[in-house]
């Protein structure tokens, strides 16, 4: 909680002074004066401690994600193809470039029919250009998804799968690693420029830094997934709000992770000990 720095202004009463005034008076004025302060400082002292010591009494759940494929394939794929657009940009690229070849291409046979003798040789290169750039744009446009799967799948060749718990309340939201829980970082909803959702994620944006809430009933940790829904509630009733209903990823998710096969092959090996150690008591 931010304490907003307050302006202390003392009233002091004006004191005509007939004699010449002793050091005496001086120094009980002095005294006064730091009294006066040391007083005013406990206060505030007094009042910061109370509100750290107050316990919030509003809704509150925390909920689990991994920054696995998954997510990161449903979070790209949602912010360049339905967001920004990104595929449609292409296709009207590779339209322009062919509409632009069109152009030349009629223009160079009119020039040439007024003069034979002119070479079409740097034309049909241009036009050999432009093909190139449209065969890009709309191939881009066609197999955009492919296109992230690749750039997700060259990401994770490199890193591992990052994880958090986030406890969502009605006043902040609270970034908590899993491996590093002494680092986390809290955002006032104030900060939450717009939500965006769709059927498997909610994304809250900070400007264009988003934070992605996982709509998993399975990854709760605390409280219910009906309260992280009327906290939502509450908020996008006060927020900019998009809610896309499409289809965002449409090609199955098949990617496994590293992480995930070692994990599975330790649980295979703990579940064999056991089972041998099992049979030998039973023995």
């Amino acid at each position: 909680m931010e304490n907003e720095n307050k302006e202390i202004k003392e009233n002091l009463e004006e004191t005509e002074i007939v004699e010449q005034e002793t050091e005496t008076i001086e120094q009980e004025l002095v005294e006064s004066e730091e009294v006066t302060e040391l007083e005013v400082v406990e206060e505030q002292q007094e009042t910061v401690e109370q509100e750290v010591e107050e316990e919030y009494v509003g809704k509150e759940v925390t909920t689990s994600i991994r920054y696995d494929y998954r997510t990161m394939k449903y979070y790209n794929m949602y912010n360049a193809a339905y967001r920004k657009k990104l595929p449609l940009l292409y296709l009207v690229f590779g339209l322009i470039t062919i509409g632009l070849a069109v152009y030349m291409l009629i223009n160079s046979f009119l020039d040439a029919k007024e003069n034979p003798e002119a070479s079409m040789t740097g034309t049909y290169f241009t036009l050999a250009i432009f093909a190139l750039f449209a065969f890009y744009f709309i191939k881009q446009a066609v197999t955009f998804e492919s296109f992230v799967d690749r750039q997700i799948t060259n990401h994770f060749a490199m890193h591992k799968v990052a994880k958090q718990n986030i406890r969502i309340r009605e006043d902040k939201i609270t970034l908590i690693p899993i491996e590093k829980p002494e680092e986390a970082f809290s955002y006032d909803w104030a900060h939450i420029t717009s939500i965006e959702e769709i059927d498997e994620f909610f994304f809250l944006y900070i400007g264009k830094q988003p934070l992605i809430i996982s709509k998993d009933p399975n990854n709760m940790v605390e409280g219910s997934y009906e309260q992280m829904l009327e906290i939502f509630d509450e908020k996008i009733a006060v927020k900019p709000y998009k809610r896309c209903t499409k289809k965002v990823v449409k090609k199955p998710i098949t990617y496994i992770h590293q992480d995930d096969l070692e994990a599975d092959k330790e649980a295979i090996e703990v579940e064999t000990v056991e089972t041998e150690v099992t049979e030998e008591n039973n023995d």
